[in-house]
């Protein structure tokens, strides 16, 4: 008998996201799991699961809901302090984004801010986003620095990140986003030169990913390549934020450096979309930021067709998208893109993991894999994105513990 310290039984649909032939949810009717040690060890039909596994811990009866792996999220911005609601105001009356990220204005105004507050600040603000992931039923997401911009305060925001993994049950896999943009009043080549020779060298042990904005607005072609080249060459893997606010070689960077992770993508190319899926990256989605900005649509037929992956992701950040909400993605992702709810559920779990090197382990439910999920109100897990804005998750387990908001 398989031995457990946790079992949750009689999932009206539990939607283990490893495929079956006539289901690419592969749920399970009045569905159960059980989970040892955080990990799930047994996963079935609630019939079974008295003669098959011992429980010796906590039960949570999901009463007929439904039941979806924990959602990954694989874009997101959780350390900063300070508020943009006025550029909101102001992109509302028509002003652009790209007009905003000029002089002190924009990620600028957000890296004084982050700088100015005490490091215990920039822990709790942290941590009540992190409470707000996982009563939205995400319990894992990959988190950006990039408010801090020189060695001591993207090294701060790290630890930020390391102390919420700590405090709260929400995963946090660091990125180190150093090449964010050029901070003000710094020359553009000491900078560059200070990611390359310091910072880069100095947070390998920290930080799992390098990520690199590649736009005009931030670092040209030449400099992502020379940044994310190095980090590629001290062992980091690789994200970049591409092709989002106009064409550019983003995309061809990501496919030449194997990424794991393209981001945005509104403005790539069908020849980059198929160097993408050849190179075996990851398109990670951001339809918040692209709603609040006005963007374009990405060229979601011709990732279909090149069979790339599209996770789904929050992009949370002050800027464009201050919403730890990846159900609402999902749902912008349906209303403004056309993508069907089983394509956006799929982006936000299995999609997602593979992002982050967590396939299989990360965004579904099988023998081996995180003892994460969500129960959630909705009558099959296809349905969430129809609930606009609304947060039908009644209890979210992350590492096979039910989730209490601190």
């Amino acid at each position: 008998m398989i031995r457990a310290d946790f079992a949750l039984r009689h999932a009206g649909q539990l939607a283990t996201m490893v495929p079956a032939p006539d289901d690419p949810l592969g749920r399970i009717k009045d569905g159960a799991l059980a989970a040892r040690a955080g990990r799930v060890v047994w996963v079935g039909a609630d019939r079974d699961l008295e003669s098959q596994v011992g429980l010796d811990g906590d039960l949570l009866d999901a009463a007929g809901a439904c039941v979806i792996p924990g959602l990954v999220d694989a874009h997101t911005h959780p350390v900063f302090a300070g508020s943009r609601a006025d550029e909101f105001a102001e992109r509302v009356r028509g002003v652009g984004y790209r007009a905003q990220q000029s002089g002190e204005r924009g990620i600028a105004r957000t890296v004084r801010a982050t700088r100015e507050a005490g490091v215990t600040t920039l822990i709790e603000l942290a941590a009540a986003r992190a409470n707000r992931f996982l009563a939205h039923g995400t319990t894992t997401i990959e988190a950006k620095t990039g408010y801090g911009l020189d060695l001591d305060n993207e090294a701060r925001s790290l630890e930020v990140l390391r102390k919420v993994a700590e405090q709260t049950r929400l995963r946090v896999i660091p990125t180190f986003l150093g090449a964010h943009v050029i901070p003000p009043g710094v020359d553009r080549q000491a900078y560059v030169r200070s990611l390359i020779d310091e910072m880069l060298p100095a947070f390998r042990p920290w930080a799992v990913f390098c990520d690199a904005w590649c736009e005009a607005a931030a670092f040209t072609a030449a400099e992502a390549r020379a940044v994310l080249g190095r980090a590629k060459a001290l062992g980091y893997e690789i994200r970049v934020h591409a092709a989002q606010l106009a064409p550019g070689e983003g995309p061809d960077i990501a496919a030449e450096l194997g990424a794991c992770s393209a981001d945005h993508l509104e403005f790539a190319t069908p020849a980059q979309i198929k160097a993408l899926a050849k190179a075996g990256t990851v398109a990670v989605l951001c339809p918040g930021a692209n709603f609040t900005t006005h963007g374009p649509r990405p060229p979601i037929e011709a990732m279909r067709e090149s069979k790339l992956p599209m996770a789904i992701a929050s992009d949370l950040n002050p800027g464009t998208c201050n919403s730890e909400s990846l159900t609402l993605a999902m749902t912008l992702a349906c209303i403004q893109w056309g993508m069907s709810p089983v394509e956006v559920l799929s982006g936000a779990t299995v999609h997602a993991a593979r992002s982050l090197k967590l396939e299989g382990i990360a965004g579904c439910l099988q023998p081996g894999s995180y003892a994460d999920c969500a129960v959630v109100d909705v009558e099959t897990p296809e349905a969430i994105p129809y609930y606009v804005g609304v947060n039908r998750v009644l209890r979210t387990v992350a590492g096979g513990a039910v989730w209490e908001p601190l």
